[in-house]
């Protein structure tokens, strides 16, 4: 609606496509199921996986158009973050260290947005661009922009599918990396990654995280370290991003750093982790022992959740074979079930394991809003 908008008030001709069946305002412009015939340009979002009608004409996707009208837009540094996991904790971070360098940074991630609700659509970048005053920084979800100045990619520790299970969504992100790169982008990402995904060439700066410290050519920076290296890698990009964009320097990392974590979705809480995900999957699970594997060599679990209707959409036997393997490993020693979910894992659960005892650290994997 965002892109059909601004097209329209260019004076274009526009017909937008609810596939979804779930826009109910009145446009100026006529709004169809399917669409049908020849057009001069058909804009697609990279994760759609709806018929959306027999069209002809040149495709672009969403993250294409949004950075083309963007880039006319923008006026100073647009920063994007994107990832599988890590891309709203990053973006805080950046935000923050510009903040402690004197600038009111445009921050839109999933928790915050200066324009309306939160959003990470391509099409948030080109409403902040347009609402608000530089340096943007815009979490965006499956890729980044042309129109950025500086793309952060997060990492991929784990993949999914999109577009009706038909396409990978690293891959998608991947391409629209190489896509900004070619028109000029500069990308962050940590080295192990670049090599993973194959991202090189001469607009793509990789980055050695480890913790308390980050190394980029002709720059090294260290801080406190979290303990914890899930939030090191996300500190050390921004960090990395910020300095070699010119807008930050090393005591503005400093005293970003000081200012503590970043809440977020994976974060440390009470002598443990909590984990706090839209989509509780066996990927999402299996990240999260992981990491927890990196600081105790025993440890709980707590996991389910209800709430979004999320529940009918993940595979409890999935996650209870990831539970299975690491506590046959010995290094969960009591899992607590919540909720549906927790109720629909424990029933295809094929090994014994009791309560959490007491003293061990725990980590807690459940649903956003539980």
């Amino acid at each position: 609606m965002v892109l059909s908008d601004f097209l329209h008030e260019l004076g274009l001709d526009v017909v937008l496509v609810d596939v979804y069946g779930t826009f109910r305002e009145p446009r100026g412009y006529p709004v169809v199921r399917r669409a049908f015939g020849s057009y001069d340009l058909v804009a697609v979002p990279v994760h759609c996986g709806v018929d959306y009608g027999p069209v002809r004409g040149p495709r672009v996707t969403h993250h294409a158009l949004s950075g083309a009208l963007a880039g006319g837009l923008k006026e100073g540094p647009l920063f994007e973050v994107t990832g599988v996991r890590g891309k709203t904790t990053t973006a805080t971070y950046l935000a923050r260290i510009l903040e402690e360098a004197g600038h009111d940074p445009a921050v839109s991630t999933t928790d915050e947005s200066p324009v309306g609700r939160p959003s990470v659509t391509p099409a948030r970048v080109l409403e902040v661009v347009r609402d608000c005053r530089p340096p943007y920084v815009c979490e965006v979800s499956l890729g980044v922009t042309p129109a950025a100045d500086w793309a952060v990619f997060t990492g991929a520790p784990y993949d999914y599918r999109i577009a009706g299970g038909r396409r990978s969504a690293v891959r998608a992100k991947v391409r629209t990396i190489r896509e900004a790169v070619e028109v000029g982008s500069r990308v962050v990402v940590e080295s192990r990654e670049a090599v993973r995904v194959g991202l090189r060439g001469p607009g793509v700066i990789r980055v050695e995280v480890g913790p308390g410290r980050a190394r980029a050519p002709g720059l090294s920076l260290g801080w406190e370290p979290f303990g914890i290296d899930f939030h090191d890698r996300c500190f050390g990009l921004a960090a990395v991003v910020a300095v070699l964009s010119g807008l930050a320097d090393r005591e503005d990392v400093s005293a970003a750093r000081g200012r503590g974590f970043v809440r977020g979705r994976l974060e440390p809480r009470d002598g443990g982790l909590v984990d706090v995900h839209p989509a509780v999957n066996e990927e999402t699970v299996e990240y999260a022992l992981r990491v927890a594997s990196d600081r105790w060599d025993r440890f709980g679990v707590v996991i389910g959740g209800d709430s979004g209707g999320y529940c009918e959409e993940v595979d409890a036997g999935r996650v209870a074979r990831v539970l299975e393997r690491w506590v046959r490993s010995g290094r969960v020693v009591g899992v607590e079930f919540v909720g549906e979910l927790g109720r629909r894992v424990r029933e295809r659960l094929r090994v014994r394991v009791g309560e959490v005892p007491e003293g061990v650290p725990v980590v807690r994997v459940v649903r956003k809003g539980d």
